[in-house]
């Protein structure tokens, strides 16, 4: 597999990337990269074409959803929610669509239920939130974190929050409004919140096959996609169709190595190219997407299982930074 993608890239070193292929796809997944016209999808003992979870690889896609209803008007990125949308009064003017999107609206990784969420349901941990439990806990930490806002703090809770808003401010269900303003016009026929193709089946904790449950933080981390869609998602961003993705924050609280955030990413410099990527985690799968705007190259990679209880746990991003920057 490494040798095709050094064929195909001739800036990419077999030998390095084959020595993390190892590490990351013992399992088997699908790694997939794009550049100039050229594409190349390959599978390790799965299908190019099946489904995966991508976790949290769904934040640049409900980033972007919060893109196009702002520019549409239907959004005020740096106003409060408060002001905006009725599902929001009471929150603290400091949470806007923007501190969502970035990460600095002073919220905790997870509510805390979703602690006993995990101990009674391990795949499931948001599926007791409803739409109405997650507003009326998100009101809450608005005013007790409010300390902490303007600092970047990793937060599902927040992104599932700023998914409900995007559904009140389009007026329609999130998994609708998505379809609606980006999957539809991106012709991404084979994302959605269940596997539209056949589904690469979770390998996790002691060889559970269950998929996961985000519940009412679904737009953390709900989607199913193929690793072409994903590619096309990436290519969306530097060809125009998709904007605002480019604007850098570097909120304090970022950590060395990371040069800011932007809107559903992280931005790194990998060795010469600035990058935007995320990855994600499911109980039984691995996903990462990045693009490199300084070379118009794309890459995702799928792994067919969680992450490893013991052995080396490289994750996918490893891959990711031998396909968009090489080592030299």
């Amino acid at each position: 597999m490494a040798r095709q993608f050094e064929q195909h890239f001739t800036d990419v070193r077999a030998e390095h990337l084959s020595a993390v292929l190892r590490q990351v796809l013992r399992p088997g997944g699908v790694v997939a990269a794009s550049q100039g016209g050229v594409r190349l999808v390959r599978g390790l003992h799965q299908r190019p074409t099946q489904s995966f979870e991508i976790a949290s690889v769904t934040k640049p896609f409900t980033a972007a959803l919060a893109f196009a209803l702002a520019g549409e008007g239907r959004l005020e990125l740096d106003g409060p929610l408060s002001r905006q949308l009725a599902g929001f009064r009471g929150y603290a003017p400091h949470v806007t669509p923007r501190a969502l999107l970035t990460h600095t609206a002073g919220l905790p990784l997870h509510p805390l239920r979703s602690v006993l969420g995990t101990l009674s349901d391990f795949h499931d941990p948001y599926g007791r939130f409803s739409a109405e439990g997650v507003l009326a806990s998100g009101r809450r930490w608005s005013w007790l974190g409010r300390s902490q806002a303007g600092r970047l703090a990793y937060s599902n809770f927040g992104y599932g929050l700023l998914a409900l808003a995007l559904s009140e401010a389009a007026g329609e269900p999130y998994p609708a409004a998505l379809r609606r303003w980006l999957l539809g016009p991106l012709e991404l026929h084979h994302t959605d919140f269940a596997p539209r193709t056949p589904l690469a089946l979770p390998r996790g904790l002691l060889g559970s096959g269950k998929v996961s449950g985000f519940g009412g933080l679904t737009g953390a981390g709900g989607l199913y996609s193929t690793a072409d869609d994903l590619l096309t998602f990436g290519e969306a961003h530097l060809s125009g169709a998709l904007r605002g993705w480019s604007t850098l924050h570097q909120p304090p609280g970022c950590p060395p190595g990371l040069l800011g955030v932007a809107g559903g990413w992280f931005v790194t410099r990998w060795r010469r190219e600035a990058v935007w990527w995320h990855d994600g985690v499911a109980r039984g799968t691995r996903a990462a997407l990045g693009f490199s705007p300084d070379t118009g190259r794309v890459a995702a990679v799928l792994v067919g299982s969680g992450v490893p209880l013991w052995g080396r746990r490289a994750g996918p991003s490893t891959v990711l930074s031998e396909l968009l920057s090489p080592g030299r």
